[in-house]
């Protein structure tokens, strides 16, 4: 049977406390608990960043060996709580593992609230380092919220009851890789090429799809810098992991009847414009609804109108809706808001008053509200006039044209180094909900 890597993460910080800590009490026992059944189980050192933690797991790793990361979350109102797992996009075998794990931890521990297993694409960057860069099959363990003080309590007075939960679904996972006979030669699938079936096969690796790069080639499909877990020589012959292709403007899709990888190629996409803030927009209004449905329908009850607005006043400025409907999916919550932010200041994109106040600009309406986060957007993105009369407050502030795409808006619409890659994969979950990538 393979070895279990366990590491701590680093924690999330609340009132100034990192729970790294907590955590790294909670893996030890989780670790005394399959050491006891035999199992061999590495600890990643205590303080790691995530990048050497994730290299010191790969160059003592072999095939067989599973990783885990035990993580916190934050969340701006203090009611939200719950456990999830996250794990790599479009790969089925891996939430199979993910639900494995989850559900043994929920039965051991009652109190806990299941928020269920999600892909990476799910969190805010759009995908998790550790279970993409990590060699061997690996998945986070969100344990809970540290601004919840049930989670948090839950956390640091129960840690022999999740370890054991921990263990309990690692076992499992352990287990079906070990009987799946490691060494046997990969398992062999069809790739399918914007409709067409291809006649050079791709492999099958611990439940991620690899194609052939050759093909790819072939077929004009950009490639990539993957990392090095992305890559894979066997027979001769250099393959990619195909989630990897999404960078490129792929959608990677999956039919597990035929067991047939489906690659479709936007032609008239370019990815490496996926951010610019000026151009046309790829979705219509109702892909927008039916996102916004799936992660919170109040906010569209509350805001019916606010998907046509957003398609219609970007047209008229020449802005990308989907951009800018991406960036108040993530400066309005989902349009739910926060403590800080009412519904009823009709602000969408986060945009502060003049005068030094402390406070958030208010509107009159949605309609208001939307243009003027337009407006905002165009005046970072471009030094062309505006076509409509200026509603944004701070228009006159900002030094035209210092932003032309989402990830210059880092340090600039916000003071975090993560905020246009956050926009950026908020923006690849909307067009991966309507089937673009």
């Amino acid at each position: 049977m393979g070895r279990i890597f366990l590491w701590a993460g680093q924690g999330s910080t609340i009132d100034g406390e990192i729970d790294t800590a907590c955590l790294a009490h909670i893996l030890h026992r989780s670790a005394g608990v399959l050491k006891g059944q035999g199992f061999l189980v590495l600890e990643v050192p205590v303080g790691l960043s995530l990048p050497k933690a994730i290299a010191w797991i790969n160059v003592r790793s072999q095939p067989g060996d599973v990783a885990l990361a035990l993580e916190t979350a934050t969340f701006t109102s203090a009611n939200v709580r719950g456990t999830s797992v996250f794990y790599i996009a479009n790969n089925t075998e891996r939430r199979t593992h993910a639900e494995l794990l989850l559900q043994a931890l929920a039965q051991q521990v009652p109190s806990l609230v299941n928020r269920g297993v999600h892909p990476d694409t799910d969190t805010e960057t759009g995908s998790l380092a550790f279970t993409r860069q990590v060699n061997i099959p690996a998945l986070v363990l969100s344990l809970g919220f540290v601004t919840n003080l049930a989670d948090r309590t839950l956390m640091l007075e129960r840690p022999i009851e999740l370890a054991s939960g921990i263990f309990k679904g690692l076992l499992p996972w352990s287990r079906r890789l070990a009987e799946r006979g490691i060494g046997l030669p990969l398992p062999s699938i069809q790739i399918s090429i914007n409709g067409q079936l291809c006649s050079e096969q791709g492999i099958l690796v611990e439940g991620n799809v690899y194609v052939p790069v050759d093909l790819l080639d072939q077929h004009a499909v950009a490639i990539p810098r993957a990392t090095t877990a992305g890559w894979r020589h066997y027979g001769g012959i250099t393959y990619i992991r195909a989630i990897e292709l999404r960078e490129a403007g792929v959608f990677v899709g999956w039919d597990a009847e035929t067991r047939t990888a489906l690659l479709q190629t936007l032609l008239s996409f370019e990815p490496e414009a996926l951010g610019d803030i000026i151009g046309p927009g790829y979705l219509l209004p109702s892909d927008y609804e039916v996102f916004l449905k799936q992660i919170n329908p109040e906010g569209l009850q509350k805001f019916p109108e606010v998907a046509q607005l957003y398609q219609a006043e970007a047209a008229i400025e020449g802005v990308n809706p989907d951009v800018a409907f991406a960036q108040a999916l993530l400066e309005a919550n989902f349009f739910g808001f926060s403590s800080s932010l009412k519904p009823a200041q009709n602000n969408f994109g986060g945009l502060g008053a003049t005068g030094g106040s402390r406070e958030f600009a208010s509107f009159p309406s949605t309609q208001i509200g939307v243009r003027a986060h337009i407006q905002h957007l165009k005046a970072y993105a471009n030094q062309e006039p505006l076509v409509q009369a200026v509603v944004d407050p701070r228009f006159s502030s900002i030094s035209r044209g210092v932003a032309p795409s989402v990830e210059h808006l880092s340090w600039r619409w916000s003071a975090e180094a993560e905020y246009g890659a956050k926009i950026l994969a908020l923006l690849r979950r909307l067009y991966g909900s309507a089937g673009l990538l």
